[in-house]
């Protein structure tokens, strides 16, 4: 299996959803990128928090599957 990595950034749009990037790279070239966004609810963190770690979770499993690689690791941060 080929060794991967993730940087995952995101920010909270005016329209109400949360917008997420996933960049993923061999630690030398980014090899893809997807970008989605996650319906946010105002002052539930909780649910919220747990939809953008269940949709980051599954994007990056789906990838680890079709491309047969395993993430070493990942970074995320967000920007406004």
């Amino acid at each position: 299996m080929q060794p991967m990595w993730a940087g995952i950034v995101g920010s909270l749009q005016d329209d109400g959803e949360f917008e997420i990037a996933i960049s993923v790279h061999d630690s030398v070239y980014a090899t893809d990128f997807a970008w989605s966004c996650v319906p946010y609810v105002q002052g539930d963190l909780d649910a919220n928090a747990k939809a953008i770690e269940e949709h980051i979770l599954d994007t990056l499993r789906n990838f680890s599957k079709e491309h047969m690689c395993k993430f070493l690791g990942a970074g995320a941060w967000t920007w406004s």
